[in-house]
């Protein structure tokens, strides 16, 4: 009985989550002064575009899949069971685009060349990741207690 009560506060948060991780991915991530590659303002998706445009397919498609494509992935096996992607244990793996940005803001405070102002789609990441913590920690908690 414990388990069907939380079920749909947890896909409640898992829809709360996908749409402001949706929110981090387009609005705009991060400000850059004086960059050779980026525009001066750009989201997660436009930071895709661009690096795929520049043929760094490597940072593109990497960004793409752990940024974009391996949240939705585990957003999707919280709520639907595929046993292939529950195997894999994507939530390791996702919101490595974080990583990537606090290495870029890292590098702009040790370095005279560029500047870097965190925007409105850094802090939707921010908050998608918490509430993904949040969500698996409950979804494991739940599993433990009905065992």
């Amino acid at each position: 009985m414990k388990e069907f009560s939380l079920v749909v506060p947890l896909f409640i948060l898992s829809v709360v989550e996908a749409v402001i991780l949706g929110m981090g991915v387009f609005l705009p991530f991060a400000y850059i002064k004086e960059f050779w590659l980026f525009k001066s303002e750009f989201s997660i998706f436009s930071l895709v575009l661009t690096l795929i445009e520049s043929k760094n397919f490597l940072l593109g498609f990497s960004i793409l899949i752990f940024g974009i494509l391996i949240p939705l992935f585990r957003l999707v096996t919280n709520n639907f069971p595929i046993i292939f992607l529950k195997k894999i244990n994507l939530h390791r793996l996702a919101m490595l685009d974080l990583f990537l940005a606090s290495f870029l803001v890292f590098s702009a405070q040790s370095s005279y060349f560029f500047e870097v102002t965190l925007l409105k789609g850094f802090y939707f990441l921010l908050i998608a990741a918490l509430i993904s913590y949040v969500n698996f920690w409950l979804r494991t908690y739940t599993k433990s207690e009905t065992s």
